[in-house]
């Protein structure tokens, strides 16, 4: 017997207005960032309304309690030795065992995770747009299990029901809560499903999560001319005895209109190490990394250039003329401007920053801070969690009524990242 639920709601976006009179009312405690990572099928962070991590965890592994045992399960490995026992099944004509029954049970177990802390936690769930944040080929989860998995969660918060609760408790089998508007297509989602937000992906994994700074540096090698020009634009170059690194302090304003309203001076510091990718030749050529010391690196060139690192730096190497001198200080420059550093064939994957913040401290996710993100894909979901943490300050500023427009741009969120003005609040 066919049953409507929810059939006297009136209008097809009611869900979302009732989302936003609840926001306005101080109803939505939390919000939950979901990344799609480079090293995790999903991550998930969890933050206050003053931008605190709360919680952070890959959802690689889930776990579960029956008969008061626990049982854990890591579908990351699951999923990976059955895609590589098909691929071999199809190379030795055998019989192809199907995966999709996992991925879908990896999904709905994720699934009412997520539903349950939304509720545990008064928390909207953020989630980056589908058709601008995905053309990146290096995720664990593909695009179409991707939307398998948001359609699944907007079904869900269709109609929650907690099964733990009584019957007639809010939440329980007799009284649902509807979380979310009634999926129709992907195309007609918006920036809104009642409790679930979508947001641009722009910046959300490769920014400082404490200063905001975003690379925005052109450090291809094309010529020496252009190289010299690129180091005369920085105000200073010098190498910091004390600290043991060298400083290159600039203005963005003198290298691009993209960081125009909002922070523009900074000085990058060769503080750390750098993962650097190469193709190895004694390795028949393959891709291989290894780890490298920035402050010594540069010390290297400078030396084999004639450079005295306590001189005048920046019109040393304004005075260079030579490619095997020039070259090698952009392939360095891009490396001290990497921020997320990868080893080939392992787990090692950290985020480590060229920029100090006010009390002179780097961020590194290595150091296992609770208060920032642990690696490069918690950072990605926390970056999305503010980016929503963003979303709710624009609907409290909108009044009811007024036309409201959930659209970060890239300068807005560059404002809100490096300014932080929810922490005054």
């Amino acid at each position: 017997m066919p049953i409507t639920i929810n059939f006297k709601a009136k209008g097809d976006e009611r869900i979302n207005f009732a989302t936003l009179d609840a926001i306005r009312d101080g109803e939505i405690e939390h919000v939950i960032g979901i990344d799609r990572g480079e090293r995790h099928l999903l991550y998930l962070s969890l933050i206050d309304l003053r931008g605190n991590i709360v919680k952070q965890f890959t959802l690689n592994e889930i776990v579960n309690e029956y008969n008061g045992r626990t049982y854990s399960t890591d579908y990351k490995d699951l999923l990976v030795s059955r895609e590589g026992s098909r691929d071999e099944a199809r190379r030795n004509w055998q019989k192809i065992e199907n995966i999709r029954e996992i991925k879908e049970g990896y999904l709905s177990q994720v699934v009412h995770i997520i539903a349950k802390m939304m509720v545990d936690y008064k928390a909207i769930v953020v989630l980056e747009d589908l058709n601008k944040g995905f053309m990146r080929g290096r995720q664990k989860i593909e695009r179409q299990v991707y939307e398998k998995f948001e359609k699944m969660l907007i079904d869900k918060l269709n109609c929650y029901v907690d099964k733990q609760k009584d019957a007639d408790d809010i939440g329980g089998v007799l009284h649902p809560l509807q979380l979310t508007d009634e999926f129709k297509s992907f195309r007609k989602l918006g920036k809104q499903s009642g409790w679930l937000f979508y947001i641009p992906a722009w910046n959300t994994s490769k920014i400082d999560p404490v200063t905001g700074y975003v690379n925005m540096l052109d450090t291809r090698y094309e010529n020496a001319d252009k190289t010299r020009c690129f180091f005369s634009k920085f105000d200073i170059i010098r190498y910091n005895a004390e600290k043991d690194w060298f400083e290159f302090t600039f203005d963005y304003t003198k290298f691009t209109d993209k960081a125009n309203s909002t922070q523009t001076k900074w000085t990058l510091c060769t503080y750390g190490t750098r993962i650097k990718t190469f193709r190895n030749p004694k390795k028949n050529n393959q891709w291989d990394s290894e780890e490298v010391v920035l402050t010594n690196e540069f010390k290297k060139v400078f030396s084999d250039a004639g450079i005295d690192v306590h001189g005048n730096l920046k019109d040393a190497i304004c005075s260079l003329t030579e490619k095997k001198h020039l070259e090698p200080l952009m392939h360095l420059m891009k490396l001290l401007l990497q921020m997320r550093n990868s080893e080939t064939g392992t787990e090692v994957d950290y985020l480590v920053s060229p920029v100090a913040d006010a009390d002179g401290n780097f961020y590194d996710s290595r150091k296992n801070i609770a208060t920032l993100p642990k690696d490069a894909d918690a950072n990605g979901a926390y970056n999305i969690a503010r980016k929503g943490l963003w979303v709710i300050r624009k609907i409290q500023s909108t009044p009811n009524g007024d036309k409201l427009n959930l659209t970060i741009s890239n300068k807005e969120w560059l404002q809100f990242a490096q300014q932080k003005p929810y922490l005054d609040e």
